[in-house]
């Protein structure tokens, strides 16, 4: 993949298409962006569209500043003005992609035509370890660092082959058995550094401790612009805090009310968003109803044309 410097770091990206409308994707917490990669190649079809992985994620150069919403955005944008410069942009983020994605169409301004969020990380995330009882957020396992510092041992250790059959039959690679060997193949090197959990952990730590909703808002008003906004399914992300993390139906849903309330809440981002609740899908939206989600990208490139 090339790469472009952006302040002291490298990054990787992967420029697809061609068009008057750029679509620039933005990977959820520690995943790599190969994951998008088949979807890349069919909105290519009809656009320009730019993957690309943050510092420390993939083949990117690791981070040297703190991985704050701004931060991000502005990497986000710098690269974006160097391979893609021109014409309208529709941007598309899940998870805590989406918060940065948030972030960068405001610092895009005028060129953002539309939005696509999926299951978008709120600005005040923090909420879930504030409002659910402490033993209640352990046991959801809502806080993800537990799970990122012992990848981050597994990866220091070099132990991650031995568990590569286990891991293949998990999200997200489950989802990505019909991806090319490329993409398979660079999701799986990003998988093995212990640099993308030093980084995910970075982002992650700054979104739950130092992130509000008036960092987000500091860098500019949101472009008024159409927004789609995704949402898992709430009954079987219920049914899965109950088998996985042994919950009782009632925690279960009340886990589920408070992260969804946050996910809702960004149909107030404009008068033009539509929060959409994806039917039998869980957090991987892309992965898991990569239709839906080609059809909605697809339905803003069109009208940015």
């Amino acid at each position: 993949m090339p790469t472009m410097r952006v302040g002291d770091i490298d990054i990787s990206y992967r420029l697809t298409g061609d068009g008057p409308t750029s679509v620039v994707i933005t990977q959820g917490l520690g995943l790599a962006s190969a994951e998008w990669w088949p979807l890349q190649d069919r909105l290519s079809r009809a656009a320009r569209v730019l993957t690309w992985d943050r510092p420390g994620y993939g083949s990117s150069g690791a981070a040297t500043t703190a991985r704050t919403v701004k931060q991000v955005a502005a990497e986000a944008l710098a690269l974006v003005e160097g391979v893609a410069p021109d014409g309208a942009l529709v941007l598309v983020g899940h998870s805590q992609g989406g918060l940065y994605t948030n972030a960068l169409a405001r610092l895009a301004g005028p060129r953002v035509r539309g939005v696509v969020l999926l299951d978008p990380a709120h600005p005040d995330n923090g909420r879930l370890r504030r409002e659910l009882p402490p033993e209640l957020f352990r046991r959801s396992r809502s806080d993800l660092s537990v799970g990122l510092r012992m990848g981050r041992t597994v990866a220091r250790l070099h132990l991650m082959g031995l568990l590569k059959p286990l891991m293949m039959q998990g999200p997200p690679f489950m989802y990505c058995r019909q991806h090319p060997r490329e993409a398979r193949d660079a999701m799986w090197r990003h998988t093995k550094r212990r640099q993308a959990y030093d980084a995910a952990l970075g982002e992650y730590e700054e979104l739950e401790f130092r992130t509000t909703s008036a960092d987000v808002d500091a860098l500019g008003a949101f472009p008024p612009v159409r927004v789609s906004v995704l949402v898992h399914d709430p009954a079987p992300m219920i049914d899965d805090l109950m088998k996985r993390a042994r919950l009782s139906r009632p925690d279960a849903e009340r886990v589920e009310a408070l992260w969804g309330s946050l996910l809702r809440d960004h149909g107030a981002l404009t008068p033009m968003t539509d929060v959409e609740t994806v039917a039998g899908s869980g957090h991987l939206i892309h992965l898991e109803q990569p239709d839906l989600t080609m059809t909605r990208i697809g339905d803003l490139v069109e009208a940015a044309s």
